[in-house]
């Protein structure tokens, strides 16, 4: 079954946390949806402790979409993003009448994907399956350029994670939950991508995560947890929202030469959540014709984001590292099957 024909949303997501203790996202979105004409939107982040300014913009386009001759770079109404030959560096331009940027945006070391970079749904592989979920990462970057945002300037030096996203079904049937962790600090890095599938795909949890340490990929790994702790109800939406979270990371060290010792890796961080930055309603921000879909089998779907000062301690070995930044998370309710 060739699911991608009906339903395909691909996103491309810059995130940025910068070193004055702030944090940006852009983010790049093609829906398609059986025959109707597809849509291209992006979305934007700004978060700056500075200046106490907190936007969150999401931009509609024209359905315009160009992709180069080597299909790795896209030009688009607002915004385009342009990859170089060496597959490491992205230039970020968005000229929209609220929001103008000019990024450089640069890959360190290596990126990475889990097996395929693909999980199935309902089948073994893409003939068999009802779904896919792709992703395929840059865990630590480098970002610098400018954003002007409602008329204001600033420029921007950052920490980077990059996301390349592929969603072969409605979001809704994909998943129940999802967690996603962007933790940048001086010396280290660490990412999760966490998702619950939906009862009809048995409820099975999904998650992804990287270890970078001194600007090196040490670890990609995939016996990591997310512990929601203290959790308290929000009248808003009645969802039981943590108070602070528990993250583990487990997996053994990238074996890059032949003679490289393979060391056990693991990472222990308990962050309190006292930054909520944002709470976002998902169905006031996505295309009509979606939300129709979307809205018949989901009550209350909300994006819940925080970003809170953490340590995280990593053990290599037996070497011990403890690293202090920033975390960004994104607590994500989408389905009640």
């Amino acid at each position: 079954m060739d699911f991608s024909l009906w339903f395909c949303n691909r996103n491309q997501i810059f995130y940025m946390t910068t070193k004055t203790g702030g944090f940006i996202f852009v983010q790049l979105i093609y829906s398609g949806i059986g025959l109707f004409k597809p849509t291209v939107s992006f979305t934007c982040r700004f978060y700056d402790p500075l200046s106490k300014r907190n936007k969150f913009k999401n931009f509609n386009q024209a359905s315009e979409f160009t992709l180069s001759k080597d299909r790795r770079s896209v030009k688009t109404e607002f915004f385009n993003v342009t990859l170089d030959d060496a597959s490491s560096r992205f230039k970020i331009s968005i000229t929209h009448p609220e929001l103008i940027a000019d990024l450089d945006y640069v890959r360190i070391d290596k990126g990475f994907k889990v097996g395929e970079g693909k999980t199935f749904l309902g089948g073994k592989d893409q003939s068999s399956a009802a779904g896919i979920v792709s992703h395929k990462f840059w865990p630590r970057c480098a970002a610098t350029g400018t954003i002007i945002i409602e008329k204001q300037y600033y420029e921007v030096d950052a920490y980077g994670m990059f996301i390349h996203a592929i969603q072969g079904m409605q979001p809704q049937l994909i998943a129940s939950k999802w967690n996603f962790i962007d933790f940048q600090a001086k010396d280290a890095a660490l990412s999760m991508m966490q998702f619950t599938t939906t009862k009809q795909y048995g409820g099975v949890e999904v998650n992804q995560g990287s270890i970078v340490l001194h600007d090196k990929l040490i670890s990609v790994c995939v016996e990591n947890n997310v512990e929601l702790l203290d959790l308290k109800k929000d009248t808003e939406t009645d969802y039981d929202i943590p108070q602070s979270v528990k993250l583990t990371w487990k997996g053994k060290t990238v074996k890059e030469n032949p003679n490289d010792q393979i060391k056990d890796v693991s990472v222990v961080m308990v962050v309190p959540l006292k930054n909520l930055i944002d709470k976002i309603d998902i169905l006031a921000e996505i295309p009509w014709f979606l939300k129709k879909i979307v809205q018949t089998f989901v009550v209350k779907p909300y994006v819940y984001q925080w970003l809170d000062e953490a340590t995280a301690e990593i053990t290599v070995g037996d070497e011990k590292f403890t690293c202090p930044g920033k975390c960004y998370q994104e607590l994500v309710f989408v389905s009640a099957f």
